[in-house]
């Protein structure tokens, strides 16, 4: 199996997007759910206003929260296996732009699927008011991690082809 700058890079970004996605969702679950309490996850269908509607929007905020924890487990775990197989120093760059882009596409997905399609939650409980909002930060920090990302790649410079062209 080859091992080559590529598919080190890819596998940075891979895992580092999946622990990102899992620290996003909790961020997400930390702020707005259980700090500002403006929505949980399942405030669509169960008033949060009512003393047994908080109490299963809560169960719910907590089991998605333990999802989300497993997901951030097999991200870091394979960068750790990654780290460890590497025989030259990786780019902690490409790590946090994967986790940028990871944490984007989680709140895009949210902001879509969740608030729009299947009306899970909204931004505030009761208003859509919100939701174009959060659409959008979801889209800057999605692109935050592209530029992060670009900028790896600025600094590293062509990886595969001149890895291999000097060894």
């Amino acid at each position: 199996m080859s091992d080559t700058a590529d598919d080190r890079r890819r596998s940075l970004l891979l895992w580092g997007g999946v622990f990102g996605f899992g620290l996003g969702a909790l961020v997400d679950v930390m702020v707005f759910h259980q700090v500002f309490q403006t929505h949980h996850l399942l405030s669509g269908f169960y008033d949060p206003l009512t003393y047994d509607g908080l109490r299963t929007n809560v169960m719910f905020d907590g089991l998605f929260s333990f999802g989300m924890l497993a997901i951030m487990g097999v991200g870091m775990a394979m960068l750790w296996r990654t780290a460890n197989r590497a025989t030259r120093p990786l780019s902690s760059l490409v790590v946090g732009g994967g986790t940028l882009v990871g944490a984007g596409v989680f709140n895009v997905f949210d902001g879509v699927v969740d608030h729009y399609l299947l009306g899970l939650h909204d931004v505030v409980h009761g208003t859509e008011a919100y939701n174009p909002h959060w659409v959008v930060v979801s889209l800057l920090m999605l692109g935050a991690g592209f530029l992060v990302l670009r900028l790896a790649e600025r600094r590293e410079g062509p990886t595969a082809a001149t890895e291999e062209a000097t060894e």
